[in-house]
């Protein structure tokens, strides 16, 4: 049987080439020692910058050794469960390195989340204790006078304020082996549902890190842009486990603005940038807007994740910024599973990566074909642990063989290329027909005027209808007439609208995703 003629499981597993043995065997037990690496080797080589200020790997692990100290000298050990709250800045990170040194669960969660949203998580995960950066965020300060947290000085962390304390909580089992013991708990919930715990060991954050090092050939002189949260996969896994296994620098973003990420490029401090699609939008629309320079001598590497992308914006991010876009495709819950070594020219999501296996499983239970949409099964180095505490959410993604169910639907074709077609929770199911959201997003997207459009379902008595939300450029006046002929014109009719409402602006959660679930409530509140 040729490769065009095996299914698609079985293609993959052809195609994605190389044998990661080596690379999980060169990991240290510890995602913190690689900062300790460059700490040894290397310790005037810069590794953090935020607002000006610079902390090199020697004064990095310095600050980790210190954070240990503080850490023990408030109970806290091996399988504890910590909760971190802060926004991207210089605290944060030297405490998640010393989690790490000392086997605790960390539960980093960003200072904006409501105090409802940390009480729950933080009662749910039992923490030992809490941690909150209020040093680098006005947030954090609030939260911890809440939550009646003692305040310190630290000579080297700065302004922090911990606990109060658990002393019941219980400590979960210390794994030795690097592939089973969590590193960190990343509390998710998409664009659906309630926040659930995700294990991610420290050889799934590692090789998220490694894997980008050797696919884009990332240099120590590099330097990314964090506005990331750091409490999520991206910020935490994608950006810093990338620099620090490269030696590189990152530079940290609390508050994400296109003028700060502006004035990034022009001085040349930055040389590449991983983002959502709509970090890049509102780069553009502040630079169309204001007449501000974009363009920088240093940068050499853009690329999205964690969202589709409409391929006008990516003609236009590319153009604007004289750099070709990758692009990857992961989720919390494993992330890399695809990943382009570099720019791409459509909107496949790039090549299965070493190590990692893929199944599209069709609605029937059978393999795809090629070109055949599935639903997207995988396993590897990065699957998570399972959802903490929570066995019943566990089971409902988990699958015989090790696979996870990603609930993304896909299709593949005999190159091995891997295109996006949506998730599988947020198919419309229009008069028998599905209709994929992302497509008909990418027809909007497509219309003169328009910055950003999201699909989403309506029920109605014995069917739904799709909903469409419309952002125009800065400048630009949208009209639903317009809009709907452009659509018309353009897609079957069980696929176009049945309402266009034209925004100012979409709901954008912490990792610059289009909130979905808010179009969603929006939609309900109106029909109530």
């Amino acid at each position: 049987m040729s490769i065009q003629d095996a299914p698609v499981s079985l293609r993959a597993a052809a195609m994605h080439g190389g044998d990661p043995r080596a690379l999980l065997d060169s990991m240290p037990p510890r995602y913190s020692q690689l900062v300790k690496r460059w700490a040894d080797l290397t310790p005037e080589r810069p590794a953090l910058i935020c607002d000006g200020v610079t902390h090199t790997y020697g004064e990095l692990w310095t600050a980790t050794l210190a954070a240990i100290d503080l850490l023990r000298a408030n109970g806290v050990g091996g399988g504890d469960r910590v909760l971190f709250l802060a926004e991207n800045g210089l605290q944060v990170t030297p405490l998640l390195l010393a989690a790490s040194e000392l086997d605790v669960w960390a539960a980093p969660l960003n200072a904006r989340m409501s105090q409802r949203e940390v009480s729950v998580i933080r009662d749910f995960a039992d923490c030992r204790t809490a941690v909150y950066c209020v040093g680098d965020s006005a947030a954090a300060v609030e939260h911890a006078a809440l939550a009646g947290a003692e305040t310190i000085e630290h000579p080297l962390l700065g302004r922090l304020a911990i606990g109060p304390q658990r002393p019941d909580a219980q400590p979960e089992p210390v794994q030795p082996d690097k592939a089973l013991q969590t590193a960190v708990l990343v509390f998710t919930s998409g664009t659906t549902g309630e926040p659930k715990g995700v294990m991610l060991s420290h050889q799934a954050l590692m090789y998220m890190g490694a894997n980008m090092v050797a696919l884009r050939g990332v240099r120590p002189d590099d330097c990314f842009y964090n506005s990331s949260p750091v409490s999520h996969a991206i910020g935490l896994g994608t950006v810093l486990m990338t620099a620090f296994w490269a030696g590189a620098s990152a530079e940290l973003v609390a508050r994400f603005t296109p003028a700060h990420l502006a004035m990034a490029l022009v001085e040349d401090r930055i040389s590449s940038v991983t983002a959502v699609p709509t970090l890049f939008l509102r780069l553009l629309e502040h630079a169309e807007a204001t007449g501000a320079a974009i363009t920088s001598k240093r940068l050499r590497s853009i690329a999205t994740a964690g969202a589709p992308l409409d391929l006008t914006l990516k003609a236009r991010i590319e153009a604007a910024l004289g750099v070709g876009m990758s692009q990857s495709y992961g989720l919390t819950e494993c992330n890399p599973i695809a990943r382009s070594p570099g720019p791409v020219d459509d909107n496949e999501v790039g090549a299965i990566q070493p190590g990692v296996e893929i199944r599209l499983v069709r609605e029937d239970g059978k393999d795809a074909a090629a070109d055949e949409i599935g639903e997207i099964w995988v396993k590897g180095p990065t699957r998570m642990l399972g959802y903490f505490r929570n066995p019943t959410a566990t089971q409902a993604v988990m699958r015989d063989g090790g696979w996870l169910n990603t609930g993304d639907l896909a299709l593949m074709d005999d190159h091995g290329k891997l295109r996006i077609i949506g998730r599988s929770k947020e198919l419309i199911i229009r008069s028998g027909f599905n209709v994929y959201p992302v497509e008909v997003e990418g027809v909007l997207g497509l219309c003169p005027g328009v910055a950003a459009a999201a699909v989403v379902g309506r029920s109605v008595e014995g069917n739904e209808e799709v909903v469409a939300f419309v952002q125009a450029l800065p400048g630009h006046a949208l009209e639903v007439s317009d809009l709907t002929a452009w659509s018309e014109a353009r897609l079957a009719p069980y696929k176009r609208p049945a309402e266009i409402i034209i925004v100012p602006d979409m709901p954008i959660g912490p990792t610059g995703k289009i909130m979905k679930i808010r179009l969603k409530e929006r939609l309900a509140g109106a029909t109530a």
